[in-house]
């Protein structure tokens, strides 16, 4: 098979806040997959571009898309076994199921990822104490390695390189196919209840009783916006929204059970000029208005996406952060860290570096992948204007606290962790370099994301 010539492109991540200028091939058959991996000395896999950093950029080599690569397979609409490429978009696969009675049993806050990328990320949704992430419904995965060779592997076959990529950020080869566990549903809506606090105390205890709520029901959302810009006993007011599924029953005679998606289209937008539109002037006053506007109440009936991908309908957001972007830094500390929230906020807000977004969610127990990110506990995750952080090390002092919590970084949304620290809070990663060493002894797969925190051994 003759290889076209790579396509020449500029990319980065969904932050904005890194660049390359990328060879990027798109093979779409398993033949010209398999010629482009033996003759590419370096290839970084990529799906739909969504990891905020540089995780799906190249470090040097070749860009591999496989966003072409985008077919259902087989759906089997007795069981809810759903065979597709892992080129495709998570809301396609919800667009072709849900009508049906089935939904995705775990969705992170946006359906415009790749199948690849959820599960080379073990990407996690608002229902994670009692649903676990998004590998725990990976039934099998047809994984091309650097060998030219494509292997099927599962938890019962060969569990090791299984759950090697399974949060393993594309470093252990090409995922091809997977199939995945949908479960039922009977309506395409959530019901919602909203309880707004008036501390972090509060908001903590909050979560915390919705997270025994959640171990026992793994159909139990939850998620909390935290007003990081509160001062004294008011930082960490907010938001807490609790989600689960509407019944037939619930839904007046007038609704149809299964709502149109009117997610609006995934054209980019051009990045704002200079600082953009975020400073602490405007993250102050929307920060006021978000809590003062948002009352407590329940049994409010939102469209099933509304409540689970926020994300994609602020498609802008990145934008408004002007020309340097946007970075997302998202931690885990196990449950009696909960203080350690309260550090990174009080950290934060003192050096002039109040998030202009704040989101808390509940962790339960994690899958066994060594590089998955979830562990029992918490997870925060905060926007910051890049240009707030002129050096790499402006959050070390950050990483430091979560590293002695017992807590880590999210790798799909890193920019600026101290690799120093990444095998304190990855205590795994030497189980899984080896096994990574196995699968590619050719040493193919790269990634800006994986030479910055020196993850390949």
């Amino acid at each position: 098979m003759t290889l076209e010539e790579p396509s020449t492109l500029a990319l980065s991540g969904w932050g904005r806040t890194v660049h390359r200028t990328s060879r990027v091939r798109r093979p779409t058959v398993d033949g010209g997959l398999v010629d482009v991996v033996l003759s590419e000395p370096r290839i970084t896999v990529r799906g739909a571009g969504k990891s905020y950093g540089d995780a799906a950029l190249p470090s040097d080599g070749i860009v591999l898309d496989m966003t072409s690569r985008d077919h259902i397979i087989s759906f089997d609409e007795g069981n809810g076994v759903l065979v597709v490429e892992a080129g495709a978009l998570l809301k396609d696969l919800i667009d072709q199921t849900l009508p049906l009675g089935w939904r995705l049993p775990v969705v992170p806050g946006t359906e415009r990822i790749t199948v690849g990328g959820a599960i080379a990320s073990d990407v996690h949704g608002k229902n994670h104490p009692g649903a676990g992430a998004f590998g725990a419904y990976v039934l099998w995965i047809a994984l091309l390695r650097s060998d030219g060779t494509i292997t099927q592997l599962s938890a019962a076959q060969d569990a090791d390189a299984y759950w090697a990529t399974v949060g393993g950020m594309g470093l252990t080869g090409v995922i091809l196919r997977a199939a995945i566990q949908l479960q039922r549903a009977d309506t395409g809506w959530m019901i919602r209840n909203r309880q707004r606090t008036r501390s972090l105390d509060e908001t903590l205890a909050a979560m915390q009783a919705l997270a025994v709520r959640q171990e026992l029901d793994p159909d139990r959302y939850a998620v909390a916006w935290l007003d990081a810009h509160g001062k004294g006993g008011s930082l960490g007011r907010g938001v807490v929204d609790e989600y689960y599924p509407a019944g037939t029953l619930d839904l007046p005679g007038a609704v149809a059970p299964y709502p149109e998606n009117r997610v609006p289209g995934n054209r980019p937008r051009r990045s704002l000029p200079g600082p953009g539109l975020v400073s602490a002037a405007t993250i102050a006053a929307a920060s006021a208005a978000r809590w003062r506007f948002s009352r407590s109440s329940n049994s409010q009936l939102v469209p099933l996406r509304t409540a689970l991908c926020p994300l994609d309908r602020a498609e802008s957001w990145p934008a408004a952060f002007g020309r340097m972007g946007l970075v997302q830094y998202q931690f885990a500390v196990p449950p009696p860290a909960a203080e350690t929230i309260r550090d990174v906020l009080v950290f934060l807000t003192e050096h002039g570096m109040t998030p202009a977004l704040a989101t808390l969610k509940n962790f339960g127990s994690g899958t066994a992948g060594p590089l998955s990110f979830p562990i029992p506990g918490w997870t925060l995750a905060v926007d910051l204007p890049a240009r707030w952080l002129p050096h790499l090390d402006s959050l070390r002092p950050v990483d430091a606290m979560v590293a002695d919590a017992g807590g880590r970084v999210y790798l799909a949304k890193d920019t600026v962790t101290d690799r120093e620290l990444i095998p304190k809070m990855y205590p795994d990663l030497p189980e899984w370099r080896r096994t990574q060493n196995r699968l590619d002894p050719d040493r193919r797969w790269s990634s800006a994301l994986a030479e910055r925190l020196g993850l390949l051994s």
